[in-house]
C-alpha cells in the first residue's frame, strides 16, 4: 500500500473495531470457511495464517474448531487486533498470536498449511502481488482459502448510498469505480488476479449469504464497515443529508416488515 492508501485503511478500520465482528455476514462466512478447511485438511496440528484478520471472525472460528492447529493472525490496525485480542480471551483461546502487520509487507519466515483472507484483497492496490507472496509462505501441499463479494452483493445499497456521498463531496466515493475488475466481484476477475499472481484455482464456490435488516441496523453496518470512510469526509450537515436521503430511498425498497434484504453473496476461493 501507499502511505497515503494505508492511513487510510487504518484509520478507517480503527474508527470500525469496536463493531466489526457483531456483523452477521462475516460470522456466516466464517463458518463456511471452517467447513472447507476441514473439509481439505487433517485438522491434527495445522498451522494457520489468517491476513487480515479484522476482529477475529475467521480465525476465531477456525481456532475454537481446530483446537490442536496453531495460528498466526495480522492486521494494519491496531484498533481491530486490539479487539480481536479481546474476543479471544474472552472465548479462552490460546493457540492464536496476534501481529500488527501491513500484509503488502509480511516479515514471516514460517511457512503454512493454510492461509485464510477475507474480504481484503479488493482493498489491495497490488493485490496479486500480495497473493504470490503469500503463496511463498506454503507448505509445500498447503492453500490459501479466500474470500470475496459476489456482483450482487450490497448492489441495491451501493445504487443508492455512493451517488449521494459522490453529491455530497466524499472524494472516496468520487474514485470508488463499481465495476473496476479489482473489486474481485466475478468469476473472471478472480481468474485474472489468480493469474496474475501465478497461484492456481483449485476451487471457486459461490455461497448465498442473505438476511433482512431494517433501516436503522443498515445504517449502522454503513458506520461500521469500509463505509465508515466515505461517511467521515462528510461534514454534520452533509452526513444528515446523505442520512435522510438514504433512509428515503431504502424505504422504496422495504417489505411489509419494514426490512430490506441484505445480499453479501460470496465467492470461497482456493488456490495453490
Amino acid at each position: 500500500m501507499s502511505n497515503k492508501e494505508q492511513d487510510y485503511a487504518k484509520s478507517t478500520f480503527d474508527q470500525v473495531a469496536h463493531k466489526y465482528d457483531e456483523i452477521p455476514f462475516f460470522k456466516i462466512s466464517a463458518r463456511y470457511v471452517v467447513e472447507m478447511i476441514q473439509a481439505q485438511k487433517n485438522a491434527s496440528d495445522l498451522a494457520i495464517l489468517d491476513v487480515a484478520c479484522g476482529t477475529g471472525n475467521v480465525v476465531l472460528e477456525c481456532a475454537s474448531c481446530l483446537p490442536t492447529a496453531s495460528f498466526d493472525a495480522v492486521d494494519i490496525a491496531q484498533g481491530m487486533l486490539d479487539k480481536a485480542a479481546e474476543n479471544a480471551t474472552q472465548r479462552e483461546l490460546t493457540n492464536i498470536t496476534f501481529h500488527l502487520e501491513d500484509v503488502s509487507k509480511l516479515r514471516f519466515q514460517k511457512q503454512y498449511d493454510v492461509i485464510t483472507c477475507s474480504y481484503a484483497l479488493f482493498f489491495l492496490p497490488q493485490a496479486h502481488k500480495v497473493l504470490n507472496t503469500l503463496k511463498g509462505l506454503l507448505k509445500e501441499d498447503g492453500f490459501i482459502l479466500f474470500t470475496t463479494f459476489d456482483k450482487t452483493a450490497f448492489s441495491k445499497n451501493n445504487e443508492i448510498l455512493i451517488p449521494l456521498l459522490e453529491a455530497q463531496g466524499s472524494q472516496s466515493a468520487k474514485e470508488y469505480a463499481l465495476e473496476k475488475w479489482e473489486n474481485l466481484k466475478r468469476e473472471e476477475d478472480i481468474e485474472r488476479l489468480c493469474k496474475m499472481a501465478d497461484v492456481k484455482i483449485k476451487m471457486l464456490e459461490k455461497k448465498e449469504i442473505r438476511y433482512g435488516m431494517d433501516l436503522d441496523s443498515w445504517w449502522e453496518l454503513l458506520n461500521n464497515t469500509g463505509y465508515k470512510g466515505m461517511l467521515m469526509e462528510l461534514d454534520d450537515k452533509a452526513y444528515e443529508s446523505v442520512k435522510q436521503a438514504y433512509y428515503k430511498a431504502m424505504l422504496s425498497h422495504s417489505d411489509m416488515d419494514g426490512e430490506v434484504e441484505l445480499i453479501a453473496d460470496s465467492f470461497f476461493v482456493k488456490v495453490m
